[in-house]
């Protein structure tokens, strides 16, 4: 019974991930990854990876989705903006996806790989068997791969700073306040009645 959802929830994994890039609406595109990020949430629950489940949820969907949403929403890009330099960006676009395929190409087709012995995880060794999968997990995020760990949180401090100066456009155009002036201004002054 299991692998009906499997393949059911892959399907839609796969269709979303499609509408995700043929979405003519930018909103919609997001929120059709956001439906992604749920289906592959669901595929780990299915393996008996909770955790990964639930950190996929609160920190994809939690977090950088809606940032993604808000950023979209922010921005107010038109789309004639977002297709004037489509021509000029297609011959690079043609070359990372013809890289992109080759390279599943020769995954998918080679099924030995040499693969050095001091970078498996070999969970014998340490004696962790009867713990459970989320300690297991926190034990090599925070040891073996706490490097790893710490670049992806500054990519994404980066990213949201992007955003942040993205969002936040001219610096002329912002008309600002003065408390003092506030104050000082009498309202006889200020209001006039005909």
């Amino acid at each position: 019974m299991t692998i009906y959802f499997f393949y059911f929830f892959s399907f839609l994994i796969i269709s979303s991930s499609v509408f995700v890039i043929f979405s003519n609406n930018a909103v919609h595109s997001v929120l059709f990854l956001i439906f992604t990020f749920f289906n592959s949430a669901i595929l780990f629950i299915l393996m008996n990876a909770e955790f990964l489940a639930m950190t996929l949820v609160i920190v994809y969907v939690g977090a950088i989705a809606v940032l993604f949403l808000f950023v979209v929403m922010m921005l107010n890009i038109s789309e004639s903006v977002m297709k004037e330099g489509f021509l000029k960006y297609f011959p690079f676009g043609l070359i990372l996806i013809t890289i992109f395929i080759s390279e599943l190409f020769i995954v998918f087709n080679f099924d030995t790989f040499e693969i050095a012995e001091n970078i498996k995880i070999d969970i014998n060794e340490n004696g962790l068997l009867e713990e459970n999968n989320t300690k297991l997990i926190g034990l090599y995020l925070y040891t073996d791969y706490f490097i790893i760990f710490q670049i992806s949180g500054f990519i994404l401090l980066l990213a949201m700073i992007g955003a942040i100066v993205l969002a936040k456009g001219d610096e002329k155009n912002i008309k600002s306040n003065s408390a003092i002036n506030q104050k000082t201004v009498r309202k006889k002054n200020i209001i006039r009645l005909n």
